[in-house]
C-alpha cells in the first residue's frame, strides 16, 4: 500500500532528523519540506497549531512533534516497531523517549543556536541545502538574522548555554545507563533511540563537544544510527571556558 508522507522541518534540525530516521527504519517513502529558521515557527503554528518542527502529514492527517509521530508511523506500518509489545519494556522504552523529548531535546536547540548565531558562514552553509532557487538564495541571505532571533526564541542566552554545558556529562551519564540496562542501544532501534541519539548525533557534530562524546557508548550508538548527520559545527566560536568540565569529562573517561 502506498502512503503519502510528508515531514516539515529544517536542515540540521535533531527531532526531524530523529523522525526521519524513523521512517527510513521503516522502509517508508517520504517527502521533506524545509522551512526557513526562525520563520518557522510562524508558519508551523498556521498548519498544525504549534511552534515546533517536525510536523508531519500522513495520508492526509497532520501530526506534530517526535513522539507523536513515532506513535503515527507505528500506526501506519507495523513492523519493525518502534515499541516493543512487551508491557514492562514498553514502558520502559516510553519513559526513555519522552525524557529524550523534554529538556534533553531543548539543550539541544539552545546549544545549536549559540553556536550558528556566532557563525554567519556556517548558518548560510545549513541554509544552502536544497535545490538552487529564489528560495534558496533568500534563505542563504537571511539565515545568520534569522539564527539570531531562534537563539533568543529558544532561550539561548550565554548564561544557560554556560550552565548547559555544565549539565552535559550528567545528561551523557545517563544515556550510557539507559544503553547498560538495555533500554536503548540495542540492534534493533526503538522510537527512544531516534529520539535520545538524534541529540547526541548533533553533539557530536559540534567540534568542541565531540571528544567528550566519541568513545563513549551514546556516542558510538549515535554514530551507528545517525553516519551521515548533517550540519558540522566548527570549533572556537563559544568561549573555550565554557567547555572546561566537559574537557575533564572526556580525559578521565576510558578510551
Amino acid at each position: 500500500m502506498n502512503h503519502e508522507v510528508t515531514f516539515y522541518g529544517f536542515a540540521g534540525s535533531h527531532p526531524c532528523e530523529a523522525v526521519y530516521a524513523a521512517a527510513r527504519h521503516k522502509g517508508l517513502d517520504f517527502k521533506t519540506v524545509n522551512l526557513p529558521p526562525a520563520i518557522h515557527r510562524l508558519i508551523m503554528r498556521v498548519k498544525f497549531g504549534g511552534t515546533r518542527v517536525p510536523g508531519a502529514t500522513i495520508n492526509g492527517m497532520k501530526v506534530q512533534g517526535t513522539s507523536s509521530i513515532f506513535l503515527a508511523l507505528d500506526y501506519l506500518k507495523a513492523d519493525p516497531p518502534l515499541f516493543p509489545s512487551d508491557p514492562e519494556e514498553r514502558g520502559r522504552v516510553i519513559a526513555a523517549e519522552h525524557w529524550g523529548e523534554g529538556e534533553f531535546q531543548d539543550i539541544g536547540r539552545r546549544l545549536i543556536w549559540a553556536h550558528l548565531s556566532r557563525s554567519p558562514e556556517t548558518v548560510r552553509a545549513w541554509a544552502a541545502a536544497g535545490p538552487p532557487g529564489l528560495d534558496q538564495r533568500i534563505k542563504y541571505f537571511s539565515a545568520p538574522h534569522l539564527a539570531q532571533i531562534a537563539k533568543f526564541g529558544n532561550g539561548a542566552t550565554d548564561e544557560q548555554v554556560e550552565k548547559d554545558l555544565r549539565h552535559l556529562p550528567m545528561l551523557l551519564d545517563r544515556v550510557d545507563e539507559l544503553i547498560a540496562e538495555g533500554v536503548i542501544g540495542g540492534d534493533e532501534p526503538n522510537a527512544a533511540d531516534f529520539q535520545i541519539f538524534s541529540s547526541v548525533a548533533m553533539w557530536s557534530n559540534m567540534r568542541d563537544i565531540r571528544p567528550a562524546i566519541k568513545d563513549r557508548p551514546c556516542g558510538e550508538v549515535a554514530a551507528r544510527l545517525f553516519p551521515e548527520y548533517k550540519g558540522v559545527v566548527p570549533s572556537g566560536l563559544l568561549p573555550e571556558s565554557w567547555f572546561a568540565e566537559l574537557r575533564e569529562t572526556a580525559l578521565s573517561s576510558p578510551a
